[in-house]
C-alpha cells in the first residue's frame, strides 16, 4: 500500500513539475543548454523543478521526524547521525554491565578472602 502510494506520489509530482514547466512557456531565444530545443529545455526544467521538490519534501519529511538538518553545504544536507544515540545507548548499558561485574568480583574476593580466613 505504501508502496502504491509512493509511486503515485512521484507520478503527481512529475505530472505537476510538467505542468508548471509548460504553464511558464519557452523564451523566444532559448539557453544555450537547451540545444535549440524547446522540448530540451522543457524536459530540463521538469526535472531541475522535481529535484528541488524531492530536496524540500526530504527536508519536511526529516523535520515531521524531529530531525533537522545540522549542516547545508555543496555536497548536500547533513543530519546528526543516529549511529551517535545508539552509541551512548550502548555505552550506558556497557558501563551499567561493567559496573555490575565490578560489585560481582568485589563480592566474590570477599568471598574468597573469607575462606580463607577460616579454612
Amino acid at each position: 500500500m505504501t508502496r502504491r502510494l509512493r509511486s503515485a506520489g512521484a507520478l503527481v509530482l512529475l505530472v505537476a513539475c510538467a505542468a508548471a514547466t509548460l504553464i511558464e512557456g519557452a523564451p523566444r531565444g532559448l539557453p544555450g543548454v537547451a540545444l535549440g530545443s524547446a522540448v530540451l529545455l522543457h524536459a530540463e526544467r521538469a526535472l531541475a523543478l522535481l529535484a528541488v521538490a524531492v530536496g524540500a519534501l526530504g527536508v519536511v519529511v526529516q523535520a515531521a521526524r524531529g530531525k533537522l538538518p545540522v549542516e547545508l553545504s555543496t555536497s548536500g544536507l547533513r543530519y546528526e547521525a543516529e549511529a551517535v544515540d545508539d552509541a551512548a545507548a550502548a555505552v550506558a548499558d556497557v558501563q551499567e554491565q561493567l559496573n555490575d561485574l565490578a560489585v560481582l568480583v568485589v563480592e566474590l574476593a570477599e568471598r574468597v578472602d573469607a575462606v580463607a580466613r577460616h579454612p
